[in-house]
Parts: structure tokens; C-alpha cells; sequence
């Protein structure tokens, strides 16, 4: 499992279940974002989506304060945080409510859920 996925006993730490993706996107880096050739938004892949938050993978060397724009064509914008790195890898918190982003990707990602640990 990823970076912070399970507690020292393996167990899911997860509110929402993931679906795994490959979807192109950027991320756009905000106030204090340092990208290695100055740039300010970084392609990548989202690897992994859930109605909280994202997987971002890139070929970019950058750091980035906690606020970044997560740009996937397919849907529009999400305001996210950035909550880890390790890297060429970002988990992303998105600043939307669930219920939002649910609304959004649902068409998408049919078997994504809403309810926190579905059975």
C-alpha cells in the first residue's frame, strides 16, 4: 500500500475508497510553489481518486506549499491541499465537500462511493 493508506496493525486508514485512474492533469503550484525550471504548473497522471482527495504522479522535480490547484481536463479544477509527498508523488486533499466532488466524477468512476467505508 501507498504512503499513509494503513495504521501499524495494516489497517485501512481511508474515510473513502479509492478508484484507481490513469487521467492526464496538472497541478497548478500556488504562492510559494518552487518548480525546478521556474514553471508554475506541473503535468502528470492522476493515479487514484476517491470523493476526498487524489494521487498525483509526475516526471517534475518540485516542492510545493500545502495549496495547489489539481487541473484534470475531463472535470475542471479542484482546490486541494497537498497533505504528503514522496518524491515524484503527491496525495492530494481536495478542498471540496465530498458530496461535490461526488457529484462531479460520478459519471466517470460509477463504482465510487459517497458513504464513508461502504460495505
Amino acid at each position: 500500500m501507498d504512503h499513509n493508506e494503513v495504521d501499524p496493525s495494516g489497517i485501512e486508514k481511508r474515510r473513502y475508497k479509492r478508484k484507481t485512474v490513469m487521467w492526464s492533469g496538472k497541478l497548478s503550484l500556488l504562492w510559494g510553489a518552487r518548480l525546478s525550471n521556474e514553471e508554475h504548473t506541473v503535468a502528470g497522471v492522476v493515479r487514484d481518486m476517491s470523493v476526498s482527495g487524489a494521487k498525483f504522479q509526475t516526471k517534475d522535480v518540485f516542492s510545493a506549499t500545502a495549496g495547489v490547484v489539481l487541473e484534470v481536463p475531463r472535470f475542471g479544477n479542484f482546490n486541494c491541499k497537498m497533505i504528503w509527498q514522496d518524491g515524484h508523488v503527491v496525495g492530494l486533499n481536495f478542498d471540496e465537500s465530498p458530496e461535490e466532488i461526488y457529484k462531479t466524477i460520478t459519471e466517470a468512476l460509477p463504482g465510487i462511493a459517497i458513504d464513508p467505508n461502504p460495505i
